[in-house]
């Protein structure tokens, strides 16, 4: 069975590293930045939007577990849409490879919007990079709409 539980400093740290490094990795493959460039950019961008780390104010961390084993986790930010709605938007979310094609990931975004929905929130957004087609056909799958889309091509 498929939990959520708010995720604590140890895990935190465990995993933070490996996310600036996989954030790096995802914007050389989408030719956004060069790979020498990238772990200081992707560093930066993460000090940016969590100056205090786990504690950042209107962000939230948690843990994604099946019979109490951690699977994979989500980082998600409280934000507010122009008519005042309360939204979510997913930062991370990730099922650790061992775990992935069990179904978890599924499991987990339906967990996260019960999650949400008793806080108020009205919608989910996220990003997610065009290469990623496991992650598209996942989110495709549960409903989540394009809302914009930005392409490139190499000359």
């Amino acid at each position: 069975m498929i939990t959520l539980a708010s995720m604590v400093k140890a895990e935190f740290d465990a995993n933070i590293d490996a996310q600036i490094k996989d954030y790096a990795d995802e914007k050389v493959k989408a030719g956004t930045w060069t790979e020498e460039e990238a772990f200081e950019k992707s560093n930066e961008s993460f000090n940016n939007l969590l100056p205090e780390g786990l504690k950042t104010s209107d962000h939230y961390f948690l843990s994604i577990r099946n019979d109490e084993r951690n699977v994979g986790y989500f980082w998600y930010y409280f934000a507010k849409e122009a008519n005042n709605q309360k939204e979510a938007f997913i930062y991370n979310f990730l099922i650790f490879d061992e775990h992935r094609g069990k179904g978890y990931g599924k499991k987990a975004l339906e967990e996260l919007e019960k999650h949400v929905k008793k806080e108020g929130i009205k919608k989910l957004t996220l990003h997610v990079f065009g290469h990623n087609k496991r992650a598209i056909h996942l989110y495709n799958k549960m409903k989540f709409d394009t809302t914009d889309l930005v392409m490139s091509k190499h000359l």
